[in-house]
C-alpha cells in the first residue's frame, strides 16, 4: 500500500478517534441505574448484582448492558493489574541482569588477575631455572619437566 494512502487512512483515523488523555477514561454505556457506582458495580458478586437488578425491575436489555459495563470495568482492572505486574517483573529482571553482569565483570577482573600471577610465577620460576642450570644446581627431575 503506497504511503500517502497509509498516511490518509492514519490521519482519518484519529479524525474519527481522537487520542484519550488516559487509557482509563474509554466511553462507556452511561449507566442505567445511577445509584451504583463503577466501584460498587465491580466489587459486588453476581449473585448480589442479579438480586438487585432484578429487584430495581430493570428490562432485559438494561440488565445485559449492566453486565456488561461490570464485565467492562473488571477486565480493565485486570489489563491495569497486569500492566503493573508486567513492569515490576521488568525491573526486577533489569536489576537481575544488571547484578550478573558486575558479577561477570568481577569474575573477568579476577581471571586477568590470576593469569597475571601466574605469568609472574612462570617468568619467576624460568629465572630461577636459568640460574640453577648456570650454577650447575641441579635440579629435582619433576622440577625440570615443567
Amino acid at each position: 500500500m503506497p504511503q500517502e494512502i497509509k498516511r490518509e487512512r492514519k490521519s482519518n483515523q484519529s479524525m474519527m478517534h481522537p487520542k484519550r488523555s488516559h487509557w482509563n477514561e474509554a466511553p462507556l454505556s452511561p449507566c442505567p441505574i445511577p445509584d451504583i457506582s463503577d466501584d460498587e458495580l465491580v466489587s459486588i458478586s453476581v449473585r448480589d448484582l442479579n438480586r438487585t437488578l432484578k429487584l430495581r425491575g430493570l428490562t432485559r436489555d438494561e440488565i445485559v448492558r449492566m453486565k456488561q459495563r461490570r464485565r467492562t470495568l473488571k477486565n480493565r482492572g485486570y489489563a491495569a493489574s497486569c500492566r503493573i505486574k508486567r513492569i515490576e517483573q521488568k525491573d526486577e529482571l533489569e536489576t537481575e541482569k544488571s547484578q550478573e553482569w558486575r558479577d561477570m565483570e568481577a569474575m573477568h577482573d579476577e581471571t586477568v588477575r590470576l593469569q597475571d600471577e601466574v605469568e609472574k610465577l612462570r617468568r619467576n620460576y624460568e629465572a630461577l631455572r636459568k640460574f640453577a642450570v648456570s650454577k650447575k644446581i641441579p635440579l629435582p627431575q619433576e622440577m625440570d619437566m615443567m
